[in-house]
């Protein structure tokens, strides 16, 4: 099968889940013998090819990038689509959403990895957030919607990467709608190389004590500065606890002036955006990931805890529910409230015996959340897509 990504987020680093999900989907595929050909907009990042089949389209790094991106090179992706003959498209980020008549070339299929419970959040987070949620709406939305008065995209399925996903985006549809979408839908979980991620984890010689780690873009809405607030109580009972951050966004020199007015430099870590490798290797050294982000789509970075055997501490929302409740890999709490964040750390740092059960049922979750199972499910939606059915 000749199977086309097309994405604006490639290649993997730590500060973007649709990388890493771009990379792991494409080379599972390739295993079960399938021809994987990657279009994206080139980003700033040191990152050796170790393929042929990736195109790189450069374009304008100005906001909104995205959208330079579809409007200066249109032509350039719709004739390399064309030109690769693939039996099956699979737009990874919504580009199809722009540039719809690509969706006429093969047929294509659509993941969709957020959730709309996100720009709810960020209207009601105020300040820039709320600013970053009104320009994306003006710049992304609204653009998309007038592209599709003149052509729909052809989608023949639609995937979300959770069920909370699908749940979230169910939310004030009428009927007519609800039906509409579901017949369209697939769920299918983002998936990791678990024996690459367990080889890292091998070879690390030295698992830091007291320490915890916080992987993702630096958005309000993840929940960074209430972690680095936590921390400040954490580590007035455990002076020794470790916080790593790896990633970088728009409010990074806000938690690092936070990180200095509370008195934290010698134990808050800040990386930077890191290669995935790196930024993996932080992850195998750490005792925790928490992950305080106050809604996603999916947070493939608890995926990769579990196959370390990482437990994690995430906010009480409808991503959580389904990856932290439903396998009982970690804890959730209102990682609003300093103090209750600051407890469940602790307790998790220090408690022996919570940590080894936590640390165990990780283990034996993290199957479900495997490259074998999503290239899986994926191939089964291609083939539906192909034949019609």
């Amino acid at each position: 099968m000749r199977i086309v990504l097309l994405t604006t987020d490639y290649p993997p680093y730590s500060g973007g889940g649709i990388g890493t999900f771009t990379y792991e989907l494409s080379k599972g595929l390739e295993t079960f013998g399938n021809e994987v050909f990657i279009i994206s907009k080139k980003h700033m990042i040191n990152y050796n090819s170790q393929s042929l089949n990736e195109y790189f389209l450069t374009s304008p790094a100005i906001p909104p990038k995205d959208i330079w991106f579809y409007i200066t090179r249109s032509y350039s992706i719709t004739k390399l689509v064309k030109g690769l003959k693939p039996d099956v498209i699979h737009d990874v980020s919504g580009v199809t959403g722009y540039l719809p008549w690509i969706s006429k070339i093969a047929p294509t299929i659509v993941t969709v990895h957020g959730t709309p419970l996100l720009g709810r959040i960020r209207l009601l987070m105020g300040g820039e957030d709320r600013i970053r949620s009104i320009l994306f709406d003006l710049t992304h939305s609204i653009p998309a919607r007038l592209v599709q008065i003149i052509t729909k995209p052809d989608i023949k399925y639609i995937v979300f990467a959770s069920k909370s996903a699908l749940w979230d985006s169910l939310i004030g549809l009428d009927d007519k709608a609800k039906n509409g979408l579901l017949k369209k839908v697939h769920v299918v979980y983002n998936g990791v190389n678990i024996n690459w991620l367990r080889d890292i984890a091998k070879s690390t010689t030295h698992v830091e004590n007291y320490s915890v780690v916080f992987i993702g873009r630096l958005m309000e809405y993840k929940g960074v500065k209430w972690l680095v607030r936590a921390f400040r109580l954490v580590v007035n009972e455990l002076s020794k606890a470790k916080l790593h951050i790896v990633g970088d966004g728009p409010i990074y020199r806000d938690i690092k002036d936070l990180v200095n007015k509370l008195d934290l430099e010698n134990n808050v870590i800040m990386h930077g955006s890191l290669p995935r490798t790196e930024a993996m290797k932080v992850l195998a050294q750490s005792m925790v990931l928490t992950h305080p982000s106050l809604a996603e789509g999916f947070g493939i970075v608890i995926a990769e805890a579990y196959a370390m055997g990482k437990p994690v501490i995430t906010h009480k929302s409808t991503y959580s529910y389904e990856l932290v409740a439903e396998t009982g890999a970690g804890l959730m709490v209102n990682t609003l409230n300093e103090r209750e964040y600051a407890d469940a750390l602790i307790q998790l740092l220090t408690d022996e015996n919570l940590y080894r059960k936590l640390s165990q049922r990780a283990l034996e979750v993290s199957e479900r959340f495997s490259m074998e199972n999503m290239v899986k499910g994926y191939l089964k939606v291609y083939s539906k897509a192909i034949n019609g059915s």
